[in-house]
């Protein structure tokens, strides 16, 4: 059994490794180590989560709570700003002052945790509801502190915030998976999209190593879907395969949806439970599919039955957010479900299916649900014509599909291209902003965007921009990421990256004003992406992909 100082320890040792190969070699002996009733939470505090990576975190402590835990343990609250201003990491500033041994301790009978134990008492703590339960919650931390060694405080710091800073993403723990049980990276990439948690993952191969290729969808624990690669042209996706199948791209939520029996689930892309916005939605699953056990995708959509077309993408979302008053607003912004692949159909999987059969089933099965819009065709003209035909509904373009192609969860691949009409759109995250002029002054409306350095799990700003976005959309932005915040300079205001934006602008550049290298021209917030979360924004690399194919168009 582990105790929570030894997961410090290792952690402090890995964060000042920049060797990824030694991270790796270092983190994986850690791991290793551990007995099949730990390894699971241990991952996942490694994460700073306490559940699995697609349930929504509830540990509801805010820095003004750590603050005050800290300060009536006779922290000096000056020093420590001091201190969270120079790091920039509350965690740090914490382990600082530890050191010092500016805070009353129990160091004589000190409680030595286990990671078990840790991890009980922030269950315990994510339990705590109503009337009074911010002052229990001060309590139950105040004698956790009590008992902490300078590192252990800085991990628990780190997990409070969700902020962990160790350089260890899922991705990191994936390449320790493969690197202990000599399983192909791959294969760990894909096995974990299934599972859809790197900690459950881990608990699963601990007893079955040699079974990775069983592992199977869990009815009502999302997965992480497959993506499509960007396609330049109709040439550059015939050039991959031909014939193709092509599908409507529509402006809406990508829903996976779980159904046995008469329970209903549906989640987003990002793997939010999202079924208390769409009743309607579960009801025209359970009155069309017979099938006991299924798991479909598909694209929910707002429409406009009077004119049998879409709405954009803003009205969705304001579904999405709701999880009272849904009659009203079924009413308000009634939507569409299409429906364009199959995963699983009474307990078989089916990503090893070629598409075309997997569309067959979807056919049989679907019941009066509308399948998404498909042509095939290995003519570029014919292509071409419904291509304008999506982009005249308001679509975002077409999916291009190879027919023999198998559904591989987590991973963007070129069996699939996706087709635009304009210069690819980001999606960035918000780590920062201004407070707004005039008659912004009362919101954030200068916004400091980010894409993520898939080699060292940082978020690196690319652009800034004020534009794009309403007024009330810019209050609404506003009241969400104040949640977030993590320290305020001036006018600028930095947050944790979690809230993200798709961003359309006129040209990449290259930059030495900012640390990632680039710089986005003209660029503008075309809409918040309350679907995403800031694990699906574009990275460092993409963008420099997307720099040097530009370069390449304007020789």
């Amino acid at each position: 059994m582990k105790y929570f100082s030894e997961l410090a320890e290792i952690l402090e040792k890995v964060e000042k490794i920049n060797e990824k190969s030694l991270k790796i070699d270092v983190l994986s002996r850690f791991i290793k180590s551990l007995d099949k009733n730990e390894l699971k939470i241990t991952i996942w505090l490694i994460l700073g989560n306490t559940e699995e990576e697609w349930v929504e975190r509830k540990l509801n402590v805010s820095i003004s709570t750590i603050i005050r835990v800290l300060r009536n343990l006779g922290i000096n609250i000056k020093e420590l700003s001091l201190l969270y201003k120079k790091y920039g990491d509350l965690g740090e500033a914490v382990k600082i002052i530890y050191e010092k041994g500016n805070i009353k301790l129990n160091k004589w009978f000190a409680k030595k945790y286990t990671i078990i134990d840790i991890y009980n008492e922030l269950k315990k703590i994510e339990n705590l509801e109503g009337e009074g339960s911010r002052e229990k919650r001060i309590l139950y931390l105040e004698g956790i502190y009590k008992n902490l060694s300078p590192f252990e405080a800085k991990l628990l710091t780190r997990i409070l915030q969700g902020d962990m800073r160790y350089g260890v993403l899922e991705g990191t723990i994936e390449d320790c998976l493969s690197y202990i049980y000599g399983i192909n990276d791959e294969k760990i990439k894909i096995a974990h999209a299934i599972i859809g948690d790197i900690g459950v993952l881990a608990e699963y191969l601990f007893n079955n190593p040699k079974n990775i290729e069983n592992i199977n969808i869990r009815l009502f624990h999302p997965f992480k879907p497959m993506l499509a690669e960007k396609a330049n042209n109709f040439q550059d996706v015939f050039n991959n395969f031909s014939p193709a199948a092509f599908e409507f791209k529509f402006d809406g939520i990508r829903a996976q949806i779980h159904k046995r029996g008469n329970d209903v689930k549906i989640f987003t892309r990002r793997l939010k439970d999202v079924t208390r916005s769409f009743p309607d939605v579960v009801e025209l699953i359970l009155n069309n599919i017979k099938n006991n056990e299924i798991v479909v995708e598909g694209e929910i959509v707002a429409w406009d039955y009077n004119k049998n077309l879409p709405l954009p993408f803003q009205e969705i979302s304001k579904r999405i957010k709701r999880e009272y008053e849904i009659s009203k607003y079924i009413k308000e912004i009634p939507v569409k479900l299409f429906l364009f692949d199959i995963i699983y159909l009474d307990g078989k999987l089916l990503i090893n299916d070629e598409y075309i059969n997997r569309r067959k089933i979807l056919e049989e099965i679907r019941g009066n649900i509308d399948l998404t819009p498909m042509i095939i065709t290995s003519k570029e003209d014919e292509a071409k014509k419904f291509f304008e035909e999506s982009i005249n509904m308001k679509n975002e373009g077409l999916v291009a599909k190879k027919l023999d192609s198998k559904y591989i969860p987590g991973k963007r691949d070129k069996s699939w291209l996706k087709v635009k009409g304009h210069l690819e759109p980001l999606d960035l995250v918000i780590i920062g902003g201004e407070w707004g002029h005039g008659r912004r002054k009362n919101f954030i409306s200068d916004l400091y965007l980010a894409a993520l350095d898939k080699d060292t799990g940082e978020y690196l700003m690319v652009t800034k921009t004020f534009k794009g976005l309403s007024d009330n959309e810019y209050i609404q932005l506003t009241k969400e990421l104040l949640k977030y915040k993590i320290k305020e300079e001036g006018r600028i205001i930095w947050f944790k990256p979690k809230i993200v934006v798709e961003v359309i602008y006129d040209e990449i550049q290259k930059s030495p004003k900012y640390k990632s290298g680039f710089a986005l021209r003209f660029a503008r917030v075309n809409r918040i992406r309350w679907d995403k979360s800031e694990k699906d924004v574009n990275t460092i690399q993409e963008i420099k992909e997307f720099y040097e194919k530009q370069r390449k168009e304007e020789i």
